[in-house]
């Protein structure tokens, strides 16, 4: 097991620069009320596609002589990929959610002190708003909380790699030309298919395919409607700028 933030194996035990004037004197079993936990001290800037950061939750160093249990919510439009309490000779399985919202651990040891940091890592979801903005989640460690902040920064407006035009009567968008060096072409278009919507949202013509892709983040990928030769298909395109 790879070592880990907490130390089990008896509050007695000195680990990671503690001294013993920093050993907590606490009797086995007693009920102790837990100062929250620190906010982390950085705010990460997430790029949306792009990869994960990791925050730290700072050790408070105090003595618990009983299992602890922690819970993570993920900030809105951001999702939790990895959690490492790093635990040091006690099991603490970490369960993440699989659309990775929350997170949760256990310390199962009656004898441990928090003194390493808890670290989580976590990426901004590619269908997070254009605009971009600060969303807060929460780490709750023993029923005490504290709120993390992340930055979603800006995103570039989406184009279509290449070029349509309008269908008659509201039809569509129907495609003229793909550029074969963009993601148009790596999706499959090709001239002639009609494209009818964009991650569920209608297209009823060129200017309605443009809106739909400009609301949303360049590098994100989305289900495309088309009909090709009257056949319904569905794309799956990373959106050009």
């Amino acid at each position: 097991m790879t070592a880990c933030t907490v130390l089990a194996l008896g509050a007695s035990l000195l680990v990671g620069g503690m001294t013993p004037a920093a050993t907590a004197t606490v009797t086995p079993g007693a009920t102790m009320a837990f100062q929250a936990p620190t906010s982390p001290s950085t705010i990460p800037d997430l790029d949306a596609p792009g990869p994960a950061r990791t925050v730290e939750f700072a050790p408070d160093g105090q003595y618990r002589s009983s299992w602890g249990h922690a819970t993570i919510q993920a900030p809105q439009h951001t999702r939790i990929i990895h959690v490492d309490p790093w635990c040091s000779g006690m099991n603490c399985p970490v369960t993440i959610a699989p659309d990775g919202s929350s997170a949760s651990f256990s310390l199962q040891s009656n004898n441990w002190v928090w003194i390493r940091s808890i670290k989580v890592s976590v990426a901004a979801r590619e269908d997070a708003p254009l605009e971009g903005g600060r969303f807060t989640g929460s780490f709750t460690l023993d029923g005490a909380t504290a709120d993390w902040t992340v930055n979603i920064t800006e995103g570039t407006p989406g184009a279509f790699g290449g070029y349509a035009n309008n269908v008659p009567g509201g039809g569509g968008a129907r495609v003229r030309f793909v550029d074969p060096d963009l993601n148009a072409a790596a999706a499959g278009f090709m001239v002639n298919d009609i494209i009818t919507s964009v991650d569920g949202q209608p297209v009823t013509s060129s200017a309605s395919l443009n809106a739909a892709l400009a609301s949303k983040r360049a590098g994100a990928t989305v289900p495309v409607d088309i009909r090709r030769n009257g056949t319904p298909m569905t794309l799956q395109y990373t959106i050009d700028q």
